[in-house]
């Protein structure tokens, strides 16, 4: 039969329909492709029981999420697979539901799986009724939900940790919710705040906490306080910096609010107690080294390593003569004599870079007159705050009058060095020059007085010739004190040490003096123990001694009197003591001091008419002293004298002499 025009139509129209099922077929496998994997990826499988509570059905995804097969589970029901790990009481509920058949979501059980890794499951289902209401089992989906759990469990260590720590803070902490409620309090927080610990709990409202920490603090009163609740709850709302609260109990408390994302609120509290005081007391120095720079009546200024001043005082700037805001535009080199600025940057520099050395010296300045001034400088590097160059600090004091004096002294003396080395000079030559003619004197008085030609036809002649003799003996004696005096001045005596036997000694000279002290009517007595040890000295001058002092003796000692010479070992000091003793006219207390000093004499009318040169004590005292010896006078009037000399235990020689050998 041939075709029809519509029979083509209709074949077109078909081929037509059928093309766009077609598409929708492929669009339709597009999207579930799509959502294959889409269990899988969720971490999920979908499940099925009978009216037994046996599993009839999983989907495939279960064996990839378990790790086991289907064939474990199919056919057996929740119990008969065992009891799972965890919460028993959570079990016997899923149980009860399951007979009950009610639905359940989200049962959670964990349990070891094929690999030994611990898994956590999630469990929902419904009941299956038809149409009549009958049991037919149930469907449901299960959840691998092992990485939330551990996701969970490692929030709750964090948060965990993070409370230990801070509870174990060294400051207080506290967290407050967006509407103010307390959820986070450590200990030390209630520490730092004792009188409200208790009220320091979960859902304490922030206003009422601020009113009653009020109670605590330093304030005049109620007014104050109040005041202070005010400012305090004006910082809560846009908390910027820190605040200091100051405690009744002397304490000093510095915290800090700061507001989180969410609205909530955390406060760090900690006890600035010593490190407030700390600050107070370094304002109270620093006030205190301002009030002592500026009045200090000594020159102070503080220059940088550069030599450039930064500051100065009122005396610093009278001894230089310029203001401060002078000064503060010059350097040290500006007002430093020429030849002393090397010295002098050297020595900031050197202290620029070891930071600790400190200077004391003298300089010379330049006045804004240009006058030359003397200033003893003492310099000290101050600390430096970190990052920054070390600051110098000089203290100036004026000397110029004490230096110059000084020099002018200096000069004085080196002028009496000279003249006394001329003195000296011209009394040796002088005493030279004397004695020739002397000598001849005082031989032709002695030939005169012997008479070897012939006698006097008058006996006055032979009076004249004892006074001539006697005037130069007198004179000789004079010349050759000065001689020895001279000596010692221009240090040209000195002691040459020699071990002395102190008894042969003291017999010696009383040969010499026996004749002189039998003239005067005078008994002579030695006082020597039997044994003594020798005396470490310069025989000559130790013969000159006690020569001298014996002399003295004699010569102030009426007839019938006595003089004593002794040498003895001072056992408590263990020196050896020469004395000399009389008991002649004596010395009064205020001519003692007299009579030791050069060409001194005793006022007394008693001792004028006797003839003496006045430097034998002064000679004395020169020979004593050069052996680092000592001499001590004691006298009364009347009642005679004791010269003492103490040579110390240096000189004596460990070792016995018997008295009276030689």
């Amino acid at each position: 039969m041939p075709r029809t025009s519509a029979t083509d139509t209709l074949d077109t129209a078909l081929a037509q329909e059928n093309e766009v099922l077609r598409a929708r077929v492929r669009a339709l496998e597009a999207a579930l492709r799509k959502t294959e994997a889409l269990p899988e990826l969720a971490g999920f499988w979908r499940w099925e029981m009978d009216a037994a509570l046996r599993f009839t059905w999983v989907s495939e995804e279960f064996a990839a999420l378990t790790k086991m097969s289907a064939e474990i589970v199919l056919g057996k029901s929740r119990a008969e697979l065992g009891v799972p790990r965890g919460d028993t009481a959570a079990w016997e509920q899923h149980l009860e539901d399951l007979a009950q058949r009610r639905p359940f979501r989200e049962y959670r059980y964990s349990y070891i799986d094929g690999t030994g890794v611990l898994k956590n499951i999630s469990v929902s289902g419904d009941p299956i009724f038809d149409a009549e209401g009958v049991f037919q089992g149930y469907h449901g989906i299960s959840r691998n939900i092992t990485a939330d759990v551990q996701a969970v469990h490692q929030a709750n260590e964090a948060t965990a940790r993070l409370l230990e720590a801070l509870e174990r803070s060294s400051d207080g902490f506290v967290l407050f919710d967006p509407g103010d409620r307390l959820l986070v309090c450590n200990s030390r927080h209630r520490s730092l705040f004792p009188e409200m610990a208790s009220r320091l709990t979960i859902g304490a409202e922030y206003a009422a906490l601020i009113r009653e920490s009020a109670e605590s603090l330093d304030l005049p009163g109620p007014e104050a306080r109040e005041a202070w609740v005010a400012e305090r709850l004006a910082y809560h709302q846009a908390p910027q910096g820190s605040m200091i609260l100051r405690r009744h109990d002397g304490r000093v408390l510095e915290l800090r609010e700061e507001r989180l994302p969410d609205g909530c609120t955390f406060v760090i509290a900690g006890d600035a107690t010593e490190r407030h005081h700390r600050q107070e007391e370094l304002v109270s120095n620093e006030a205190l080294f301002r009030l002592l720079f500026e009045r200090s009546p000594m020159g102070m200024a503080v220059v940088d390593g550069e030599g450039r001043y930064l500051r100065c005082n009122d005396a610093y700037c009278r001894f230089l003569g310029y203001s401060q805001e002078e000064i503060c535009r010059m350097g040290t080199a500006d007002v430093t004599h020429p030849e002393d600025q090397p010295a002098m940057q050297e020595r900031l520099g050197e202290q620029a870079r070891e930071k600790t050395a400190e200077y004391r010296f003298e300089k010379r300045y330049l006045t804004k007159e240009g006058n030359q001034v003397i200033g003893l400088m003492t310099t000290a590097t101050l600390p430096a705050q970190p990052g920054k160059q070390p600051t110098i600090i000089a203290q100036v004091l004026d000397v110029t009058e004490r230096v110059n004096a000084e020099h002018a002294l200096r000069l004085a003396k080196e002028e009496a060095e000279i003249a006394n080395r001329a003195k000296s000079d011209f009394l040796a030559n002088m005493s030279h020059e004397l004695r020739t003619p002397l000598n001849a004197i005082i031989g032709f008085s002695e030939v005169l007085l012997g008479q070897y030609f012939g006698p006097f036809e008058n006996l006055r002649y032979r009076e004249y010739a004892q006074d001539i003799r006697s005037s130069g003996m007198h004179l000789l004696e004079f010349i050759d004190d000065l001689l020895d005096l001279a000596k010692i001045e221009s240090g040209r005596l000195t002691p040459t040490d020699s071990d002395i036997d102190c008894a042969a000694l003291i017999e010696s000279i009383i040969r010499l003096l026996r004749e002189r002290a039998h003239a005067a009517e005078l008994q002579m007595t030695t006082d020597m123990p039997s044994e003594l040890p020798l005396l470490r000295a310069d025989v000559r001058m130790v013969k000159q001694i006690a020569m001298n002092l014996l002399s003295n003796a004699v010569k102030f000692t009426p007839p019938r009197g006595g003089v004593t010479i002794r040498a003895a070992l001072n056992h408590a000091t263990g020196g050896i003591e020469l004395t000399v003793s009389d008991t002649g006219i004596g010395i009064a207390p205020e001519d003692l001091p007299r009579i030791r000093r050069r060409f001194g004499r005793a006022a007394s009318s008693e001792t004028r008419h006797i003839q003496g040169t006045g430097l034998g004590l002064a000679i004395v005292d020169s020979l004593v002293a050069l052996h680092d010896a000592r001499l001590d006078i004691e006298s009364e009037l009347g009642r005679g004298t004791i010269a003492r000399v103490c040579f110390p235990p240096s000189r004596t020689v460990r070792g016995f002499v018997t008295s009276g050998t030689d």
